[in-house]
């Protein structure tokens, strides 16, 4: 295992890029920032060189912003064991992912790798696994090549971006501006080009929200999956849910078929239908609101008074996602919490702390609401094939600025938490080059939904 380098500085120019839609028209415009490899790109590379392969990671690598690799990458592969594992994944061209370099989020295990949730201790409270999460299995049967693992917001609690130990997570194109969190360091390396592929945690928005910040293509598959539970450090297990990210929507769907057996079943909808749960987006930031609108208009949606009432008059959903995600929190740091009150990002220990004041009957009125949410999209899904939402309400917010935002984002992200549902993200563009982001909450992970979510992703 190697520790990050320290590489010289190297500036980022942006350009454009226009995905083409299969009738011919574009869909969904993709900015490029640094050179783009795909999964495929990759696989060709690894199969005809090995070594190539690594060097290539490396040589990008080395020719990032030295202080953005501090905060984003928190340790790496070496590079001769990086192009052994390039060498295994090449000799089996069959698997779908070969050849394809991945990072994984620091709260994933990998045997033999602490796993410290960009914080400094704990894996003096938690020992180094001797197995390796769900996830990282998953893909390593597919092929895929573990490279290493990203930084994130402290115990994944947050999503700013901001990590008072590593440095702040910035978005690759618009260095004044945040990646957004928790997932901020997987973000910025598929953004900036360094791999195709890094995993995410959601729990109540960090993969969706620094998908739409960054300008990517974001999946969230739900709580209840073997790849949220199963070497992976918990924030709160109820909504704690394993993600990932991708920068082209093909390389999103080569993940799906590659990660979920349903995929490639004979599930073809030759008509779907979908929910615009909120038509009324006035709350969008003014640069946000014409590509939000091209991006609606191009999905098959209808809108429903009734629905948008109803979701309206549920409860105070906020207090609900944040008195049961901090109380669970609470359980979790139980041990630590007090005794290492001085290593912990400051604000990463307040938010914890609060899960100290809820009373039993603020957590019985939590999960009654969370019970209602969960029930008012199980009826929206006997009629709709998936419902859209926004992804954030602005785009990649400046440095400092974040923080300020957050209820603002939880407004838009907490329904899909509470009621546990996977969800897409699909993201649009602002001229500028700064990106939104649409949500696309399917009912499960079924044959039907996936299949819906590819119709989307390659219209």
């Amino acid at each position: 295992m190697l520790k990050f380098p320290n590489p010289p500085p190297f500036t980022l120019k942006h350009s454009k890029s226009a995905g083409a839609s299969r009738e011919g028209g574009p869909i969904f415009t993709i900015k490029i920032y640094p050179p783009h490899w795909s999964l495929s790109d990759w696989s060709s590379l690894a199969r005809s060189d090995p070594g190539a392969a690594a060097d290539r990671f490396f040589d990008h690598l080395s020719r990032l912003p030295a202080s953005q690799v501090k905060a984003a990458i928190a340790s790496t592969m070496s590079r001769s064991d990086l192009s052994s594992a390039f060498e295994r994944s090449a000799a089996r061209p069959d698997l779908p992912l070969a050849g394809a370099p991945y990072l994984l989020k620091d709260l994933y295990d990998v045997a033999g790798w602490e796993t410290n949730a960009s914080s400094l201790f704990l894996s003096e409270e938690r020992p180094a696994p001797n197995m390796s999460s769900a996830l990282a299995q998953d893909w390593d049967a597919a092929g895929g090549v573990f490279a290493g693992k990203t930084h994130l917001v402290e115990f994944a609690f947050g999503m700013e971006g901001s990590n008072c130990h590593f440095g702040d997570g910035v978005h690759p194109g618009f260095p004044d501006r945040v990646s957004g969190g928790s997932s901020s360091g997987s973000a910025w390396a598929v953004a900036s080009g360094l791999v195709p592929l890094a995993s995410g945690s959601d729990t109540g928005g960090s993969v969706r929200v620094p998908a739409a910040y960054n300008g990517l293509f974001g999946l969230r598959a739900t709580p209840n999956h073997a790849w949220s539970k199963l070497g992976c450090f918990p924030l709160s297990p109820s909504f704690d849910t394993a993600g990932w990210f991708t920068r082209t929507a093909e390389d999103m769907t080569t993940t799906i078929d590659a990660l979920f057996p349903a995929a490639s079943g004979d599930e073809h909808p030759t008509s779907i239908k979908g929910l615009e749960l909120l038509p009324d987006y006035e709350f969008l930031d003014d640069g946000l609101r014409e590509p939000h609108q091209k991006a609606i208009d191009s999905l098959p949606l209808e809108q429903s008074a009734e629905a948008t009432q109803a979701f309206h008059a549920l409860p105070d959903r906020l207090k609900a996602y944040l008195t049961i995600q901090s109380s669970e929190a609470l359980e979790v740091h139980r041990n630590w919490h007090d005794k290492r009150k001085s290593q912990y990002d400051p604000q990463t220990w307040e938010r914890i702390a609060v899960g100290k004041k809820w009373t039993p009957a603020d957590l019985k009125t939590a999960a009654e609401t969370k019970a209602k949410v969960t029930r008012f999209f199980q009826e929206l899904f006997r009629d709709y094939d998936f419902v859209a939402l926004p992804t954030a309400p602005v785009p990649a917010p400046l440095l400092g600025r974040a923080t300020a935002l957050r209820e603002a984002h939880l407004d838009l992200t907490t329904p899909a938490s509470l009621a546990g549902l996977p969800t897409l993200t699909i993201p649009y563009f602002m001229d500028s080059g700064l990106s939104g982001g649409l949500q696309i909450i399917a009912p499960d992970l079924d044959a039907r939904s996936l299949a819906v979510w590819k119709r989307l992703l390659n219209r």
